[in-house]
């Protein structure tokens, strides 16, 4: 395990020094920790370190592997190649380090869960103690929603580990089941977290009642809940704590190392620099001839064509999502992933207020209600021409570029999602929870999650492998 010293520059620079003064999660027990409210604010931290696991080391999960696995990105070598062609083996590492690092983030919130709980409450300021229990659950529920999307059904685990026979060797749990023990936790991570924190980037890189209204909205709309889908990302709109950013050149640098933590974003995954905190996603994406600045990778995964061409000209994104090279054979790449030739590495958005207007737009237009949806979608469609957002515009659904390709509403919204959303981990799961795999990519539901880890089945006689795997 890491120290909980390792992730002091997850969450904010200015609680380096009060993290640094705490003892390491991987050390303590119950007799010498979870004395103070100290000790409870060292162990929710720690919480955080498991989720920015995802996009580290020599093989990221996510996003980089589901992206791997959608129609907007092509795997150009070995390490990737299986998800593009929907072949993954059984004991791939990145399927087995995914699966254990949300369940070493589920086992750190469990623990926050279950010890914070029994404290004592005059040993915490005001409200402080339902806040970190608050963020434990909220984390908890954005594991397991992680572990639903790649896997399906997963084993639940509610208590701090005990034994392995007690604690891991038990059978998976219900898709439907595991959605519930979300709703579950995130109604309590709404009702107890802040709306903000003292400094902007807790507010975005810690557990928030937005947060925890968004991954609701997120959850409803997986599970055909479209009327709550579309009332909690109302609620998410109007909270005035986010707003989206305007302009080509403010949308650039939300992707960039130096616009971290701006007012889009809802839940942001917190990185420093290639030595310290680092952020592998660039090193898979950017060729040599890259904009002066940006340090070069290996270039392993590619930007499709269908991804390349669609964007109509004069759409802001175009130029953040893709760009092509300055080598004698100019290549598409990727261009939402930077790291700077200092070493400077750029954050990562896990939810942001554009994808929950989409969000509200899918579940209106689901219920029959479109003109909301419709409104709801322009609003992106506006942003993304660097349009006033409340003036109706030539853009606004339907255009003559949806007329052209015979788009009805649903449509208009899955390709506007696929534009605004792209190579953000977004658009393999879209396809997979419509069921629109088969008719895009010619991949069929059961290849739409990954397998459950060999050396998990070896450990666990009582899981099963999915099917397509068998």
């Amino acid at each position: 395990m890491r120290i909980i010293i390792y992730i002091c520059g997850l969450l904010f620079i200015t609680s380096c020094t009060r993290v640094l003064d705490q003892t390491p999660q991987d050390r303590i027990s119950e007799q010498n920790f979870y004395k103070t409210a100290t000790d409870a604010e060292s162990a929710v931290v720690g919480i955080y370190n498991s989720v920015q696991t995802f996009a580290q080391s020599s093989g990221p999960q996510y996003p980089l592997a589901f992206d791997a696995g959608s129609d907007l990105d092509s795997a150009l070598l070995l390490n990737y190649n299986p998800y593009s062609k929907h072949l993954i083996p059984v004991d791939d590492p990145i399927v087995q380090n995914y699966w254990m690092n949300n369940y070493t983030g589920i086992g750190r919130c469990n623990d926050v869960i279950q010890n914070v709980g029994g404290m004592d409450s005059t040993l915490f300021a005001s409200g402080q103690k339902q806040r970190i229990l608050g963020e434990a659950y909220f984390m908890r529920a954005y594991f397991y929603f992680g572990l639903i999307r790649a896997y399906g059904d997963v084993p639940i685990v509610t208590v701090p580990y005990q034994s392995y026979n007690t604690n891991f060797t038990i059978p998976r749990s219900a898709t439907a089941d595991v959605f519930k023990q979300i709703l579950a936790d995130l109604k309590i991570a709404e009702a107890t977290l802040p709306v903000t924190y003292p400094a902007s980037i807790d507010t975005r890189g810690r557990a928030t009642q937005g947060g925890a209204k968004a991954l609701l909205a997120q959850v409803y709309l997986s599970t055909k809940d479209y009327a709550n889908a579309a009332a909690k990302a109302l609620e998410v709109m109007n909270n005035s704590t986010y707003t989206l950013v305007t302009g080509a050149a403010a949308y650039r640098s939300m992707f960039s190392p130096n616009g971290k933590n701006g007012t889009e974003s809802i839940f942001e995954i917190q990185y420093l620099t290639s030595s310290n905190q680092p952020n592998s996603l660039s090193s898979f994406y950017l060729p040599n001839g890259v904009p002066s600045g940006i340090q070069p990778s290996s270039y392993q995964i590619a930007p499709t064509a269908k991804i390349v061409n669609a964007f109509e000209t004069g759409d802001i994104r175009a130029a953040t999502a893709v760009a092509r090279s300055t080598d004698k054979i100019p290549v598409p790449y990727v261009f939402k992933y930077q790291r700077l030739t200092n070493g400077t590495d750029q954050n990562f958005i896990a939810i942001r207020l554009a994808e929950i207007i989409l969000l509200r737009a899918e579940a209106l237009n689901n219920q029959g209600q479109t003109t909301d949806a419709i409104a709801a979608l322009n609003i992106i469609r506006r942003r993304a021409f660097g349009l006033p957002l409340d003036v109706a515009s030539v853009h606004d659904f339907p255009s003559a570029n949806d007329l052209a390709n015979n788009y009805t509403l649903a449509l208009a919204i899955e390709n506007e999602r696929m534009k605004e959303l792209c190579f953000e981990g977004q658009r393999f799961y879209d396809l997979a929870r419509t069921g629109r795999s088969q008719d895009i990519m010619n991949v069929p539901a059961n290849r739409m999650v990954w397998p459950i880890p060999l050396r998990e089945i070896g450990r666990n006689p009582l899981l099963t492998q999915n099917e397509a795997y068998k």
